[in-house]
């Protein structure tokens, strides 16, 4: 009685004309996942009322023997089999009409009554088909005639276990129909939570790759800056800077496909742009960078580290210290990877303004809020001596999950 076609929704959208000064009898929408005849497995219900029979039979006949009565098992076993089997005839009428003439919070008030008439037929017609079945099997079988009793009685009493039949079926059926509706409500949340969660990660993407494409180029004007501020003072450091550049951009485009990469192959890339920058300062400049070859294969934003790193040599004041010392510390700590950079120039008089002004640091955190949401740190602060402090934690995840700002 479980088991479900796999109708389409739209097969199951029937109409039903209104009554004169009464709402629909019911609506599409809710009789949507009502239970229909192709639904149900007859084969399942006809098992179940077999073993009602017998059960109801055997009560019936054990009954008899505690009353001292010596009859033989199969009249209680014929009586329970036409009278289930009967009434089961009757069940395809039953979801018909359930289904046409649902109880409904708005009906209620002629739907029940209405109810209650059809069960009072069903109860009718169910004791006039128990009678002319035993006629015709005691007839079949030599057994004489049936007597049923005062039929007045008889319906009066067959309608006590009717109406309680009537009603456990129609709470069945609906049982059915709440969990089928349910089921189909968590397979459309389903499905919508996995249409919105690859919605969310290719705007994610398109985010991330608007912020690199401002990033890059914003790289690669300070770079072309600081060769031609060198190019006619020392031809060779110019040559070097610009090998050193066309390495950088190699990796750049190899980066471009990716949101991540090891962070073995972030330093690489940290350590060419450094060559890049010594070329251009000389003993001027000085990098430390502090990390453990065992964390080497963490995944982490590309450019995180060097966009760091240039912001830092960036806004340097090379007259007030003329020697521009930064160094980097990539930490592994439990569940997160910490890089700390810290440099040696003016620092920051409005932290907030500079989180979202500058390119470098405004993209930094928009980076990280698409692709760890809240599961991230980012922190700037002045050092006491002097300089800057910016701390970051990522996840340590084999890539990170991408979400929508």
């Amino acid at each position: 009685m479980n088991a479900y076609s796999a109708k389409s929704d739209s097969e199951r959208l029937e109409t039903t004309p209104s009554l004169p000064g009464r709402p629909a009898a019911s609506s599409g929408a809710e009789r949507r996942y009502w239970i229909q005849l192709s639904d149900i497995n007859w084969w399942i219900v006809l098992f179940v009322y077999t073993i009602g029979a017998v059960l109801t039979a055997g009560t019936v006949y054990t009954s008899g023997l505690a009353q001292g009565s010596n009859m033989p098992y199969g009249y209680p076993l014929l009586w329970e089999f036409t009278g289930h089997y009967t009434i089961f005839a009757l069940v395809p009428l039953m979801v018909l009409g359930f289904s046409r003439l649902p109880i409904r919070r708005q009906n209620w008030y002629w739907t029940v009554p209405a109810h209650l008439l059809i069960s009072v037929i069903f109860g009718v017609i169910h004791t006039l088909l128990m009678l002319l079945t035993r006629r015709g099997v005691y007839s079949l079988l030599g057994l004489g005639v049936y007597d049923y009793g005062q039929m007045g009685y008889r319906f009066l009493m067959e309608y006590h276990k009717q109406f309680i039949h009537y009603w456990l079926v129609y709470a069945v059926l609906r049982v059915m129909a709440h969990y089928r509706e349910s089921r189909e409500q968590e397979r459309r949340a389903a499905a919508l939570e996995l249409k919105t969660s690859e919605l969310q990660r290719e705007l994610a993407q398109v985010q991330l790759q608007a912020l690199r494409s401002q990033l890059n180029p914003h790289f690669l004007f300070n770079t072309l800056n600081m060769v031609s501020s060198v190019m006619y003072e020392d031809v060779d450091r110019a040559d070097h800077m610009l090998s050193a550049l066309s390495r950088m951009l190699r990796m750049s485009l190899e980066k471009d496909l990716a949101t991540s990469v090891s962070l073995r192959r972030e330093l690489e890339f940290v350590r060419c742009a450094m060559e890049l920058i010594k070329a251009r300062f000389g003993e001027r400049v000085l990098f430390d960078i502090e990390c453990s070859n065992a964390d080497e294969d963490v995944m982490v934003p590309s450019l995180i580290l060097h966009t760091l790193i240039e912001n830092a040599i960036k806004h340097h004041d090379l007259e007030r210290e003329p020697v521009i010392r930064v160094q980097a510390r990539i930490v592994r700590k439990e569940s997160m990877l910490t890089l700390d950079v810290l440099d040696n120039g003016p620092g920051i008089e409005d932290v907030s303004s500079a989180m979202n002004s500058g390119v470098g640091l405004s993209n930094t955190r928009q980076r990280l809020h698409a692709l760890y949401g809240e599961e991230y740190q980012f922190e700037i602060k002045n050092r006491p001596e002097g300089g800057l402090h910016v701390h970051l934690g990522i996840p340590l995840t084999a890539e990170p999950p991408l979400v929508a700002l």
